[in-house]
């Protein structure tokens, strides 16, 4: 089973109006960001170890650099910590190691710097192509500051993922269609493409911004879909592209029922042990997680382990693997289903199910949320 390591970096330079992800601008001190470097690397290296008491056996596919913004972090930062976790656990012959960045912090020669870190994957936050959307969207680059970065790093990294935003407000399919087939032409292995949604402690939804109606969003999916295979550029999860065998390993495992640790204030993780799952957490508090606290432990039965694979699992176009459920959870997936609600959903070809999965159709996935709901019994 694959094993991953999620590290949060918890700061931006500045707080996007949708970003309901844990982040923070740091303060400046004469002109430079007041963080004390030393201070985090040590926290983080407390909570490999903690971690690695219990995992000593599992051996590293992937690594992940999220956030916040990690491209603020210094490259002898990132190379340290990607050598601590080598130290503590073996890794596979080919890990992947992705970092996220902003194109306002990713000159050239920091993206060398990255690669020579250990870096091999890099996942950009363009989130637009149009400099009046990125305004909106509170970016702090331009257009062509994102397509300079863009050519800069297929030049460094063979592996270059960018997250794109759509489904904005007064967005129509022809202006979508366009910027679509623009993020396209840079011939990328790796999209994701995310449409926008409003949560309740976002700048956005203080200020009453709305995304657009449920049925203009359907129909923008759809048209992502059809437009990203016509060329060549698959999904394999509701919000994720790829050229076949570029899918993110790290991303995979999360929905795929792998196991990962996550350090860092806000991180999340799963793994077995002890013939137990456990679900851990970290407080969204820097300074408790500074003074290694505020992290939670916890239990899954196994009722709650297979609901959580599910509803992952119906995110991929690969969907629930049937004979990979019943080695983790000791029971076929149909087991947890309404048996009576399953065959309607089949019947009106919601789902597709065979003996060796379970997934959605292509109309199925459209109402995902609710599906997985009534499905379960």
């Amino acid at each position: 089973m694959d094993f991953g390591i999620y590290i949060h970096w918890p700061f931006c330079k500045s707080k996007c109006p949708y970003c309901d992800f844990y982040s923070c601008v740091p303060r400046k001190l004469n002109g430079e960001y007041d963080i004390d470097f030393d201070q985090y690397y040590k926290s983080y290296c407390y909570q490999l170890e903690m971690y690695h008491k219990e995992t000593s056996n599992k051996v590293v596919s992937s690594i992940f650099f999220g956030g916040g913004t990690p491209s603020l972090l210094p490259t002898t930062f990132i190379s340290k910590l990607i050598n601590k976790i080598r130290d503590l656990w073996k890794t596979e012959d080919y890990i992947e190691v992705s970092l996220e960045g902003n194109p306002s912090s990713l000159s050239k020669e920091y993206m060398y710097n990255l690669k020579k870190a250990g870096i091999n994957r890099l996942s950009i936050g363009v989130q637009a192509l149009f400099d009046n959307d990125l305004k909106f969207l509170g970016r702090l680059h331009d257009s062509n500051l994102a397509l300079d970065v863009i050519k800069n790093a297929k030049e460094i990294f063979e592996n270059v993922s960018i997250d794109l935003i759509y489904a904005r407000p007064n967005q129509t399919l022809k202006s979508w269609n366009l910027e679509l087939e623009k993020a396209l032409s840079l011939n990328l292995n790796h999209y994701s493409l995310y449409q926008l949604t409003i949560e309740e402690n976002t700048n956005f939804y203080k200020r009453g911004i709305t995304s657009c109606d449920d049925d203009l969003a359907a129909d923008l999916y759809e048209m992502t879909n059809e437009v990203c295979e016509k060329n060549g550029i698959f999904r394999y999860e509701v919000s994720n592209h790829a050229v076949p065998g570029f899918e993110s390993k790290h991303n995979n495992l999360y929905w795929q029922g792998g196991e990962w640790i996550g350090v860092g204030p806000s991180a999340h993780g799963r793994y077995f042990f002890d013939d137990k799952f456990f679900a851990t957490s970290h407080e969204n508090n820097i300074t408790k997680i500074l003074q290694n606290e505020g992290f939670e432990k916890t239990v899954l039965n196994t009722k709650e382990k297979a609901e959580e694979l599910i509803f992952t699992g119906l995110r991929t176009r690969d969907g629930i693997d049937c004979l990979k459920f019943r080695k983790i959870i000791g029971k076929s997936p149909l087991f947890y289903f309404d048996s009576v609600i399953l065959e309607n959903y089949v019947k009106e070809g919601f789902v597709l199910l065979d003996e060796n999965s379970v997934k959605l159709s292509n109309k199925g996935i459209l109402l995902l949320n609710s599906i997985c709901s009534n499905l379960i019994k």
